[in-house]
C-alpha cells in the first residue's frame, strides 16, 4: 500500500450504471446488490445507481446495499442484459481488483471482472 494508503481512508466511487434503454427487464422485478470487500476490511466505499435513486451511499467494511472524490475511481456496469439475464437478483463484491459477482447456484462459480 503507499504512502497515501496509509494515511488516508480511501474513498472508492463505484457507479452503478443499472439500465440501458434496450433493456427489457422492468425495474421493480430486479434487485442489485453490493458488498463492500475491499482491501480486507479496512476501506470505505461509495456506490451510486444514477438510474434508479441517484444518491449515494457509504458502505463501511463489510456493508451493503441493495437497490430496489476523493481517491481512486472505478466504474463497471453491473447489469449488462446479454451478460446477466439468467440474474433476478444480482450480488457482487467489490474488491480492488474488479468485481465479483456471486451466484447463489452449486454450478456456478463466483466470477470476477476487471474495473471498466
Amino acid at each position: 500500500m503507499t504512502i497515501v494508503g496509509k494515511g488516508v481512508s480511501f474513498l472508492w466511487v463505484l457507479i452503478l450504471i443499472v439500465l440501458s434503454a434496450n433493456n427489457s427487464r422492468v425495474l421493480g422485478q430486479l434487485i442489485i446488490e453490493v458488498t463492500n470487500a475491499l482491501d480486507n476490511g479496512s476501506l470505505d466505499l461509495t456506490v451510486a445507481c444514477p438510474n434508479i435513486d441517484g444518491k449515494s451511499y457509504l458502505l463501511h467494511p463489510g456493508g451493503f446495499h441493495e437497490w430496489i472524490n476523493t481517491g481512486a475511481s472505478h466504474m463497471f456496469n453491473m447489469y449488462v442484459p446479454s451478460r446477466d439475464n439468467d440474474c433476478e437478483e444480482c450480488h457482487w463484491f467489490a474488491k480492488e481488483t474488479g468485481p465479483c459477482r456471486v451466484y447463489n447456484r452449486p454450478n456456478k462459480p463466483t466470477i470476477c471482472s476487471k474495473w471498466d
